[in-house]
């Protein structure tokens, strides 16, 4: 597994709380998918969470504090 998917798992599991989960993916940097191959899935990249939220792994308030703490990793707001 990768450190995303084993933080999710984390998450769901209750060994880690949704503040420590953010505060993981403020700190970490992730990798852009490819712009030529939109349908490869990059390991370790943000899309793992989006393929854990389709699956309803995440509640809507996860998915969304999630977000943030990648978009701020990445120097957004």
């Amino acid at each position: 597994m990768s450190e995303v998917a084993d933080l999710l798992a984390a998450l769901r599991d209750g060994t880690l709380d949704l503040e420590t989960v953010a505060r993981r993916f403020r700190e970490r940097s992730w990798p852009t998918p490819p712009d030529d191959d939109p349908v490869t899935t990059v390991p370790e990249s943000f899309e793992e969470v989006v393929l854990a939220y389709a699956r309803g792994d995440l509640t809507d308030e996860q998915y969304t504090t999630l977000l943030y703490a990648a978009v701020s990793a990445a120097g957004g707001p």
